[in-house]
């Protein structure tokens, strides 16, 4: 047993090399690196940047479903549902005549478009000429009344004959001229005879070309025939 100060100087500096060696294993174990502790270990943790990240896609998503609402509901206001349902008419006229229509009134303006409207013929003639264009499409007159028929020398057919108007010229000559390309145009006017008829439409003197027909029922066939290939006539 050894009491303290009974050390000799060959135990002291035993003990001062252990102590030193105890230093120097501690220093050496510190700076091994399977000891050392991790680096991602001291830096983990919460990632805050996930928050940015569901933030901007929750934005993202709520610009894309405003977008599809907006679009929604511009289509929507502009559409209508067919329900089946019927418009109701305002109360009173739907059409009324002004007390002043306005404007400047021409003398004679009108007075053409009354005749047509009521089927009576309106062919223009000019001072000097008997006819006019013989190739001109001829026009039926059918609104002139039958006590016209007769007066300036008309030729007459027998007796309970039926008459197909196919037009009405400004002369006797355009006439008769007339009937010769009407039936060579139209078959049902072969073989048939014809006669001129003078009348006085408004003031104007005109000549009717007519297919004399021996029935009703024979001059409807004849018309309907003429019609059917393009032409007009009327059956007086």
């Amino acid at each position: 047993m050894t009491y303290p100060g009974d050390e000799s100087d060959g135990d002291l500096a035993q003990d001062e090399t252990a102590h030193e060696e105890q230093l120097t294993l501690a220093d050496e174990d510190e700076a091994l690196p399977w000891l050392e502790a991790d680096e991602y270990e001291e830096e983990g943790g919460f990632d805050y940047r996930l928050i940015f990240y569901a933030i901007g896609g929750l934005a993202v998503i709520a610009a894309l479903l405003a977008a599809i609402w907006w679009f929604g509901q511009g289509r929507g206001e502009g559409e209508r549902v067919a329900d089946g349902s019927t418009i109701e008419a305002p109360d009173g006229p739907y059409k009324q005549r002004p007390d002043d229509p306005g404007g400047a009134e021409v003398a004679g303006t009108g007075d053409q478009a009354f005749q047509v409207a009521e089927g009576e013929s309106t062919r223009g003639r000019v001072d000097g000429q008997d006819g006019g264009d013989s190739d001109a499409r001829p026009s039926v007159d059918v609104a002139q009344s039958d006590a016209d028929e007769g007066q300036g020398g008309a030729d007459e057919g027998p007796a309970g004959a039926v008459y197909v108007q196919i037009g009405a010229y400004g002369s006797r000559s355009d006439a008769d001229a007339a009937w010769s390309r009407q039936a060579q145009r139209y078959s049902a006017l072969s073989g048939m005879s014809h006669r001129v008829v003078e009348a006085d439409v408004n003031g104007a003197t005109v000549f009717r070309l007519q297919a004399i027909s021996g029935s009703r029922s024979a001059a409807e066939a004849t018309c309907r025939s003429i019609r059917d290939a393009g032409g007009d006539c009327y059956i007086r």
